[in-house]
């Protein structure tokens, strides 16, 4: 059973900004509350928010070293000499390995390739097994994206062999594993980029903007060798973005904006291909994060993320079709292996259900799909996962986290029994020995009682209770220049009464109630708990159901109580 989350009303700015806000901006009420809620005060700030602008994107000079990369990248191209981009095998470094070679290809007949590793044959990113490959192709630069700032040792075998390297990446450092050389990375101890969240893929963007104008002023540029428009690539920097579960604030909401509409308005190919085969007509933060990220994900967790990079950069209808068929199969697989992992972890948790977290292990557990378990668990049990591989005497795993724990700061107090790790707050991963498993557990799970609060419940943040005659189509509208969704900008949840009339069963275990002509509520996955009892609130998001020319507004339970 999913813990009872505590609701909170948030509902509670000052009417008379509400009401100013209202005018100024021509909103309703809700609009004008959570706006004010999330720190949106001034009109400036406002603006910025709600009309997101590609000039106020910050100057890519203020991170670190980057003039020092695009002199070293420049004098490349002008010299033709060999790059690789080495990237990672999850959606923000398919999308970013894909944006570099998108706009490197366009530089001229350049000796160019790139290498994603395999992440059970590799590892993640510059390992010493993924060095040996990089070795073997013969680059004269290498390009990190999203991966490389924990890889001292990778970095300076490259620079030993001749060959330079860029990184570029977006994790947190350890300043005992930085790398030598040239590091562009807002999280470098040394950089004071002032917006720190920004994606893997995000990094490698800043690299070709100030890459492009650089080229520009030099006159690379020609009619045979146009400058590249770099809005065409703002489409893979909000997939990454989004699929990197990045907050969508600051410079991620406006790169994410206008990826969407580039998406929208002037598809690839590949996105083409991905609304047909998944029936979607207009892209939203929602689509690629529940429904595009996935497909691109599976690629990388059970076989090579390779075919995901091709499938972006496809021109050939046909390939490009193929290819997409056989991500999504392999996603559906995905799903199946992600279900039995599931009910092994369940069985494991009980002789670990009075720690403050939960390690498990197991030789079933495939590390593709340790980080989506780990969530499902986050979810359940509500406390920080790590789920491990036992795999040629190694342990390896993802772990998740929940916000009153800093998960990569808890593997940094075991980093003496980890051979390697490295994340974000949220998500993070390690290997270690199984000799080392006990003292880890002993010493992670104290970090985490001394970290963690005694009680603790999840908490639902409710933007207001609604009626059902208010649900217009003009108040969904509003509601939707909030847009786009994710982390860091929440879609807004509202409360409602569960309605009187009975619902009815889709597939057996969805439910779905029709209030009126125009307005529906769907509760996925919810017909057997229902059933049992209905409750009396129901805690809903609101959005729009297209369906054969008809628009009707549905109502997508979160939760429920009482």
């Amino acid at each position: 059973m999913l813990p009872q989350k505590q609701w909170c009303d948030s509902s509670t700015a000052d009417p008379e900004q509400v009401k100013q806000l209202c005018r100024e901006w021509n909103t309703n009420q809700y609009v004008a509350e959570i706006l004010l809620r999330r720190g949106y005060k001034t009109r400036e700030e406002i603006k910025s928010f709600l009309i997101p602008e590609l000039k106020n994107l910050r100057d890519p000079y203020e991170l670190r070293q980057m003039r020092e990369a695009v002199n070293l990248l420049q004098e490349t191209i002008a010299e033709n000499r060999r790059i690789v981009i080495l990237g990672d095998y999850d959606v923000d470094g398919i999308t970013a390995t894909a944006l570099m070679l998108d706009f490197l290809n366009k530089c001229g007949k350049l000796d160019l390739d790139f290498f994603i590793p395999n992440r059970i044959k590799h590892g993640y990113g510059l390992t010493e097994a993924s060095t040996d490959i990089l070795l073997e192709m013969k680059p004269e630069l290498v390009i990190t994206v999203d991966n490389g700032i924990t890889a001292a040792k990778e970095v300076q075998r490259l620079n030993d062999a001749g060959i330079k390297t860029i990184v570029t990446d977006h994790h947190l450092a350890d300043a005992s594993l930085l790398p030598a050389g040239i590091v562009v990375n807002p999280n470098h101890p040394e950089c004071n980029y002032p917006f720190k969240k920004i994606s893997g893929c995000g990094v490698a963007l800043k690299l070709i903007m100030s890459l492009r104008k650089s080229l520009r002023d030099s006159g690379w540029w020609t009619a045979e060798r146009p400058e590249p428009n770099l809005r065409d690539i703002l489409d893979l920097a909000a997939l990454g973005t989004v699929a990197d579960v990045m907050p969508l604030v600051d410079e991620n909401r406006i790169l994410t904006h206008h990826g969407l509409r580039v998406m929208n308005e002037k598809p690839r190919l590949a996105i083409r291909v991905l609304q047909k085969l998944k029936n979607v007509k207009t892209i939203t933060s929602r689509t690629l994060g529940f429904q595009f990220a996935p497909l691109l994900n599976a690629a990388g967790r059970l076989e090579d993320a390779d075919m995901a990079v091709k499938f972006l950069l496809s021109n050939d209808q046909q390939e490009a079709e193929k290819m997409a068929k056989k991500l999504d199969a392999t996603n559906i697989l995905r799903r199946e292996k992600e279900g039995e992992m599931l009910e092994t972890a369940l069985t494991l948790v009980e002789e670990q259900k009075h720690n403050p977290a939960l390690i498990l292990t197991s030789p079933e557990f495939h590390e593709g799909i340790n980080g989506i378990v780990a969530t499902r668990l986050v979810e359940r049990f509500y406390k920080p996962v790590l789920i491990l591989s036992e795999r040629e005497k190694k342990l390896k795993g993802s772990g998740r986290s929940i916000p009153e724990l800093h998960l990569k700061d808890a593997l940094s107090e075991c980093a003496d029994l980890l051979e390697r790790f490295g994340g974000h707050a949220a998500a993070a991963g390690c290997r270690l020995i199984p000799e080392n498993l006990n003292e880890f557990r002993k010493r992670f799970f104290a970090f985490c009682k001394k970290n963690i609060p005694e009680s603790i419940e999840p908490k639902l943040q409710l933007d207001g209770s609604l009626d059902f005659p208010k649900l217009t189509n003009m108040f969904v509208e509003q509601l939707e220049r909030l847009q786009p969704f994710g982390e860091g900008n929440q879609e807004p949840l509202f409360s409602v009464e569960t309605p009187e009339s009975p619902f009815t069963r889709l597939k057996e275990i969805h439910v779905k109630w029709q209030v009126n002509g125009n307005v529906e509520i769907i509760g996925w996955n919810r017909a057997e708990n229902f059933a049992e009892k209905l409750p009396s609130q129901l805690a809903v998001n609101l959005g729009f159901n297209e369906f054969r020319g008809r628009r009707k507004i549905q109502l997508t339970i979160q939760d429920s109580q009482g």
